[in-house]
């Protein structure tokens, strides 16, 4: 059998031609080679995506919707699988000392001091404190209490107001002159004129929806209930009247917050249904903005139909000051104005990184910079509380924030700098780090002012009530009505972040709003100037 050196030419040309043909071939194999294991090095980093995007979705359908990481996670148990990477990155631990505090009684909570208490007795016959040697009555020692709650069904009650009519004085003086015309006591001032429900009735209305997140239409069937018929058409056109009687206080607080040093704002969706040249599918947006008043926070919902950017710019026309966001693009235009700073979200960054932990299975990078959050928000919480409890004058507190957390934040930054060298962009660290990286720069601007936060959450937890209340009535008939809602649940949540409880408040200006003779008398009852205890 011909061997391979046996097969080979004798000519030197020719052996040349033949070393220069395989050459070629095995440049074009190996850059073929290159070629497919590029193809699946893209391929397995979309598998990966792909798979991140299915855990994603399961987790969303299926999951828990809280962000909260499990605090116990042991940090010796971590040095076994991260040492290198905890040792070099891992920003030092500082310890605080934390005050003596009595531990809570567990056991049942007492029904509140406040609630109207009835003593029932009980007491034994005669016959059953009776002896049973000699007959006599055993004598009353003592008592033994307990509590139990009644509550007491709702019921519908009409009050009937007579109004006296008086006629013309009878004395000479008064007769055949109009000096004393027939005269009547007024009725009721009430906040909806003309109306058969009683001011505290349609308040009790509006705190169902607005606060107890209650559709009209259930509140129609509640009323079938207690006999009372009621269309539901009537229960949107009291609250209309109520809107339109409050909006001298919800415009007091749209101007209020756009004098604020520091304004938060945010946005989500709505379903208004008849809304012209639109369909009843298409997205219409509640826009809210928050601001503070002597350190009192105010909140101000507006409903607009669009999303865009210039919705913000409108409102923040010649506004001069912070404006606090999440990373949505259409707040950077407004967001770059002369007189605005824009400062970004923490919050925001976070949840991007939650993602891809819950992706990593706890397992990967994420871990690491989410326990560094974790530790800047401690920190910032017990800086809070100081400031809050008057420890700290508004200067000192933001001296002593900016010495401790912008060097924690700048290693944090520096973390997320090495980290996107090597991680694949399209992966879920990936796209955490890029975002985080995009808002490093606005969020820790909140370093400059005392009323900033680290994250917009506070804007969000007032958003909140209405998308519950958005699951059950699930749109807005008419513009109109969304305007309406939009006031109300600005006077509402505000009326909340300033200590009132909602239903007392609310029947207390319905009764007093009628009443005011001039704008001053209304603005009194805007709920950051009036004292919860004082009615």
């Amino acid at each position: 059998m011909e061997t391979v050196l046996e097969s080979l030419p004798d000519d030197i040309e020719k052996l040349k031609h033949l070393v220069v043909t395989y050459a070629k071939i095995a440049e074009e194999k190996s850059r073929h080679a290159d070629e497919l294991a590029s193809i699946v090095d893209t391929l397995k980093e979309k598998l990966s995506e792909e798979k991140e995007n299915y855990a994603a979705l399961q987790r969303l359908v299926f999951g828990s919707k809280s962000e909260k990481k499990a605090p116990y996670v042991n940090r010796k148990q971590e040095l076994l699988f991260n040492e290198a990477e905890t040792v070099t990155d891992a920003p030092p631990v500082k310890t605080s000392t934390v005050a003596a505090h009595e531990r809570k009684k567990s056991g049942r909570k007492p029904f509140p001091a406040s609630l109207e208490r009835n003593e029932v007795l009980h007491e034994l016959s005669d016959e059953e404190r009776a002896c049973p040697e000699c007959g006599s009555l055993r004598p009353e020692i003592g008592e033994a209490r307990t509590e139990e709650l009644r509550l007491i069904p709702a019921k519908a009650v009409v009050d009937v107001h007579v109004m006296k009519k008086y006629g013309p004085c009878p004395c000479k003086a008064c007769q055949g002159t109009e000096r004393t015309p027939i005269i009547q006591a007024p009725g009721p001032a009430k906040i909806v004129p003309g109306s058969r429900f009683s001011n505290g009735t349609i308040a009790f209305f509006l705190t169902s929806k607005f606060v107890d997140a209650q559709p009209f239409y259930r509140m129609e069937s509640i009323l079938a209930r207690w006999g009372v018929d009621t269309v539901r058409s009537t229960l949107c056109s009291l609250a209309m009247g109520a809107g339109r009687a409050i909006s001298d206080l919800v415009t007091a607080i749209r101007d209020t917050i756009k004098a604020s040093p520091v304004i938060g704002m945010d946005e989500t969706t709505v379903q208004v249904l008849h809304e012209t040249n639109r369909s009843a599918q298409t997205k219409s947006y509640m826009w809210v903005a928050t601001g503070f008043k002597d350190k009192k926070r105010l909140i101000f919902f507006h409903y607009h139909p669009s999303r865009a950017g210039n919705v913000a710019a409108e409102f923040l026309k010649g506004y001069s000051g912070y404006l606090q966001t999440d990373g949505y693009s259409g707040y950077a235009r407004v967001g770059n104005s002369p007189g605005i700073v824009h400062v970004g979200c923490m919050a925001h960054i976070r949840r991007q990184f939650y993602d891809a932990d819950q992706a990593a299975k706890g397992t990967g990078d994420a871990a690491v910079m989410l326990a560094m959050i974790g530790e800047f928000y401690h920190e910032e919480e017990l800086l809070r509380t100081r400031y809050e409890q008057n420890e700290l004058d508004e200067a000192s507190f933001v001296a002593e924030r900016k010495k401790l957390q912008e060097p924690r934040l700048h290693h944090m930054y520096e973390w997320l700098a090495v980290r996107s060298r090597s991680v694949a962009p399209r992966s879920s660290l990936g796209k955490a780090i890029s975002y985080a990286l995009g808002q490093w720069q606005y969020m820790i601007r909140y370093l400059d002012h005392a009323l900033l936060t680290p994250d917009n959450n506070g804007l969000e937890n007032s958003i909140r009530p209405f998308v519950v209340g958005r699951k059950n009535w699930l749109f807005s008939n008419t513009p109109s009505g969304a305007h309406t809602s939009a006031g109300i649940y600005s006077l509402i949540e505000t009326a909340k972040a300033n200590g009132h409880e909602p239903y007392k408040y609310l029947c207390y200006i319905f009764d007093m709003l009628p009443k005011a003779k001039t704008v001053e008398e209304k603005l009194a009852l805007l709920p950051y100037r009036l004292d919860p205890a004082s009615y």
